[in-house]
């Protein structure tokens, strides 16, 4: 297995937790990071045990040895310092969003076509398995034909406790933060929409902290998203066919338990003298508290456990070192053109 080389761009949040994926993800040695900051990429460096700290992006992307960076800076620097990266000959994972805008992460797609680097955004939770299960039982029908998608992901955040959430700078807002979650499930799921309904609620600064989204897609499916700052939402995905559901339980966002429930295809029962002597009895039954307490448990369905084992970031990390190893450009999972797609439905959304 050929070792990869990389550089980590950011000290933040998101760097430090990657920080346990990439160095349990085999065949990987991190080279170096970078940050604004010359103190915090020394801090950085000295915690992780990483061999060197460049002050500024630049420093790390004319290091030869590295072969790919995982960009964790700034949302708003994203898009910048993917081109960046890019241009420098690296191979990217940048966390999402990729960019804050359809346009510029059309100008990132173009630049990974010119360069013939692989270059993706880190959609971690469609590499769980409980996720992977989601898609294989829309593939396969498991259910009847797939028609309706119900996604949330919320819950209270201050701007005391998170600012950086609430500042009204470019990057900012919800449907960035935590909308691109719901909505790439939509579009992975039943592809492009052509109308977009909802409502955005948005702080006095113009911030958006909560939104409700309705998209009609072109296939005739429909999905119903929320996300939110102010409240808590049940934080679950629920995928509705013509035979069933299967839903991602909660923590939506690292799920590791699944629910398959099927729909009962017995006829209605007509009037009580039509009924036969098995069916008078079950209708009796119905009347008893405990055989309708019963009933309930066994009508919500098959619960499956579907673990991701130590790190719920690692298989993200092994989708793109084996892309890499492969020379493969484009991920199967999670295109550059998904991300695109995503970030246009978030486009249209912002002029709700």
């Amino acid at each position: 297995m050929s070792e990869i080389n990389f550089g980590i761009i950011g000290t933040g949040r998101m760097a430090a937790t990657m920080m346990a994926a990439l160095t349990a993800a085999s065949g990987v040695k991190i080279l170096a990071v970078s940050s604004e900051s010359k103190d915090r990429a020394a801090s950085f460096a000295k915690f992780h045990a990483i061999p060197q700290a460049y002050h500024g992006i630049d420093a790390l992307l004319r290091d030869e040895r590295i072969d790919a960076v995982y960009i964790a800076n700034a949302t708003e620097n994203h898009y910048q310092s993917t081109l960046s990266a890019l241009n420098a000959g690296k191979a990217v994972l940048c966390e999402k969003p990729i960019a804050i805008s359809a346009s510029e992460s059309k100008e990132i797609e173009q630049a990974a076509a010119r360069a013939g680097k692989l270059c993706m955004e880190a959609m971690w939770t469609f590499f769980l398995p409980t996720y992977q299960r989601l898609f294989k039982s829309y593939e396969e029908t498991e259910l009847g034909t797939p028609l309706y998608l119900y996604s949330d992901f919320g819950y209270p955040v201050s701007k005391e406790v998170s600012p950086r959430l609430y500042a009204s700078t470019v990057g900012s807002g919800v449907l960035l933060d935590r909308g691109v979650y719901p909505i790439a499930l939509a579009l992975k799921l039943f592809g492009p929409v052509n109308q977009i309904l909802g409502k955005v609620d948005r702080t006095p600064e113009g911030v958006d902290i909560h939104a409700a989204l309705q998209l009609f897609h072109n296939n005739g499916a429909e999905s119903q998203l929320a996300v939110s700052f102010r409240v808590l939402l049940q934080n679950r995905a629920v995928l509705s066919s013509t035979s069933g559901s299967i839903s991602l339980e909660p923590p939506v966002i690292g799920a590791e338990s699944i629910r398959v429930s099927r729909a009962s295809l017995e006829l209605p029962t007509l009037g009580i003298q039509s009924l036969s002597i098995k069916e008078r009895l079950k209708q009796h039954l119905r009347q008893s508290s405990l055989l309708r307490r019963i009933n309930t448990i066994k009508s919500a369905g098959k619960l499956e456990h579907h673990t991701y084992g130590g790190n719920q970031y690692l298989p993200l990390i092994n989708h793109f070192c084996e892309l890499y190893r492969t020379d493969k450009l484009v991920s199967n999972v999670f295109s550059l053109s998904a991300s695109t797609q995503v970030l246009e439905v978030i486009d249209q959304a912002n002029k709700l």
